[in-house]
């Protein structure tokens, strides 16, 4: 039977409408709030897969802190089933340490993305990436990614995936404010500080850090602004922090 390589794009939501995950919500200075070692930095995010997988490698794409490539740590991800349709329990609140606790029936295999291994750290982000090998930190282990097959038609079976930051902190300030008060009745955000396209890509979901309401959609970056998909679905105000729930991105190498 001939091998099928494939790619799957995860994009975690790490804020999830509670903004005070990312960034201390105060006014008008956000105050940084760092993921230190074995925080959980997203919980558990879904993605589907028509068959039975072989996950042979992971790429992570990691924001900097205020647009400058970070201090990387380690990055360990779990990969969990649901029971009898039941997606697995919360494997904690993010930016607080991670628990397991119950979730032993719905594990399938964890693997850890490591920061010497294959890393790029160039601003304004750091790639890691993880490919075949042993079992020990300098290569991922070999994991079937099988789910709970539910939908005979379909043979579709949804993963689970939540990440946990190894060996320190990392923060995903981003340093960019708002140059004037942006209402609902527009979807552009003029901004200095940093340059946006340092801190966001198009499709990032974006809030302020003193609002759990998202912002929207990221449609197009400039120098000195944030275009959304939509008005905004609030109002910012002049020296806010503009903060992203999503600076990490991954892509799962999978064979079947």
């Amino acid at each position: 039977m001939n091998s099928k390589y494939f790619t799957i794009n995860v994009l975690p939501d790490m804020i999830a409408g509670d903004v005070s995950d990312m960034i201390q919500n105060q006014t008008p200075a956000a105050t940084d709030q760092p993921f230190v070692d074995k925080d959980v930095l997203f919980d558990w995010t879904s993605f589907n897969l028509s068959k039975t997988a072989r996950l042979i490698g992971v790429t992570a794409v990691v924001n900097g802190e205020d647009g400058v490539a970070q201090t990387m740590k380690d990055i360990e991800l779990v990969f969990a089933k649901s029971i009898n349709g039941v997606a697995p329990t919360t494997i904690g609140k993010r930016n607080a340490t991670a628990t397991t606790s119950g979730l032993a029936r719905n594990i399938i295999g964890a693997m850890s993305i490591d920061k010497d291994t294959g890393a790029l750290g160039t601003d304004p982000f750091t790639v890691l990436q993880t490919i075949e090998g042993g079992a020990d930190k300098n290569g991922s282990p070999t994991l079937i990614l099988s789910g709970e097959n539910l939908d005979a038609t379909s043979r579709n079976q949804t993963i689970y995936v939540a990440g946990i930051v190894n060996g320190g902190e990392l923060d995903f300030s981003t340093g960019v404010k708002p140059t004037a008060q942006a209402t609902t009745s527009t979807d552009t955000i003029a901004v200095d500080g940093v340059d946006p396209r340092l801190c966001f890509s198009v499709g990032d979901t974006v809030y302020t850090n003193t609002d759990d309401t998202p912002l929207g959609t990221v449609k197009s970056l400039g120098l000195n602004e944030i275009v959304l998909n939509a008005n905004l679905a609030a109002q910012v105000e002049d020296n806010e922090e503009i903060v992203n729930a999503n600076p990490i991105r991954l892509i799962f190498h999978l064979e079947v």
